[in-house]
């Protein structure tokens, strides 16, 4: 008995010694034995059945696992954190689009400027490494689209309700179709209207100006404003009289506190999520502009979807719109009712007029045809 036993020691020997002595299928070999070494601890663990429940469990799953050769997960970057409207828009058509699709569809979404700032994401849309951004309609005349971009002018919005009110009419999907035709790597598929942006400016550049308690055109002259990376926010703060500052968004809130700019603009939502209120503790509410935001998606993948597909994603984009809307609808006000505990002066305008005598010139450098599209986002008539 001892004799058969030692024989099949050594046989096992001889036949592990020629099996190592192959160097070039060595790796194979060694990949081999990995699923051997898994089971191995299920089979000695027979008597756990609770362990060995998630194993039976993942195998007792077809109509989870069957659509994974179909299924599509997209890659949506924001810049801002979860308290922003943008981010719950995001968040809404997530979770539409995997109720319709039944899965087919998801998003993954990447907050805090996670996967790049404005222009690495901009960028990414339109070279296909990335596909979702919420990008800003005012900047989109520097990435190819000039038309959608107009809805970004100065004062050409008396309030948000109005550009709501332009989203959701014929001409705010006008807008949205002009980012197609202009062929230029996007395809926008709603909008994730926000409040207007206003300015605010840290201790030092208030005291500069003497403490005051309304704001005025003249304060602006000279003062370094962090502007987005875009023509058209660098014009209108220059046509302010300030000195625009593009600067990328993850580097604001260190070059407030450090003094490399004076202030900057946002709205009011935007300014204490993501605690700029900390550095820059003066609100000015000139409301410049308002947040056109836009949900961006590769031109190409968006092409390589079935006419289905691009009903649920269709179908996502407006439960986005709407759920962006109704929060910045609340927070607004919210925002500017918390103001006291956050430490933040309220500093309202006195001379709105001349803010928006100042800023004709921007209006001055479009084309006729665009001064005609101009006056239909203006006029409030949809």
């Amino acid at each position: 008995m001892k004799k058969n036993v030692l024989s099949g020691v050594l046989a096992g020997l001889m036949v592990m010694s020629l099996a190592g002595c192959g160097s070039g299928s060595q790796p194979a070999a060694t990949t081999a034995a990995k699923p051997a070494e898994t089971a191995a601890p299920a089979a000695s663990e027979e008597a756990k059945p609770a362990e060995a429940a998630p194993a039976a469990s993942a195998e007792a799953k077809p109509a989870e696992a069957a659509p994974a050769a179909d299924s599509l997960v997209l890659q949506w970057s924001e810049v801002n954190g979860d308290e922003y409207g943008a981010t719950v828009g995001a968040k809404a058509f997530a979770e539409k689009i995997n109720e319709v699709s039944n899965g087919q569809i998801t998003i993954d979404l990447y907050t805090n400027g996670t996967l790049g700032d404005e222009k690495t994401s901009m960028q990414g849309i339109q070279m296909g490494t990335l596909d979702i951004f919420r990008g800003n309609a005012s900047s989109l005349s520097n990435y190819g689209a000039p038309t959608i971009a107009l809805t970004g002018l100065p004062y050409l919005f008396k309030d948000m309700e109005q550009f709501h009110d332009m989203a959701v009419s014929d001409l705010g999907q006008q807008m949205l179709d002009s980012v197609d035709t202009d062929d230029c790597g996007y395809v926008a598929l709603g909008w994730l209207v926000e409040g207007p942006r206003s300015m605010f400016i840290t201790e030092d550049t208030y005291k500069k100006l003497g403490s005051p308690s309304e704001f005025t055109l003249d304060m602006m002259n000279g003062l370094k404003i962090r502007v987005p990376e875009t023509d058209l926010m660098v014009n209108t703060m220059n046509a302010l009289k300030s000195s625009a500052t593009p600067i990328a968004y993850s580097e604001l809130y260190t070059s407030l506190q450090s003094g490399v700019v004076d202030g900057a603009e946002n709205g009011v939502t935007s300014y204490l999520s993501n605690s700029f209120n900390e550095v820059a503790p003066y609100f000015i509410t000139d409301a410049h502009t308002f947040g056109c935001g836009v949900i961006l998606m590769n031109k190409d993948k968006w092409n390589s979807l079935t006419d289905e597909q691009k009903g649920w994603m269709n179908e996502a984009a407006e439960a986005a719109s709407a759920a962006c809307y109704e929060y910045n609808q609340k927070q607004e006000q919210a925002a500017f009712d918390s103001f006291a505990d956050k430490g933040v002066t309220r500093i309202d305008v006195a001379d709105l007029d001349k803010w928006q005598e100042a800023c004709q010139s921007v209006y001055d450098t479009y084309s006729e045809a665009e001064q005609e599209t101009i006056k239909k986002l203006a006029s409030g008539q949809y």
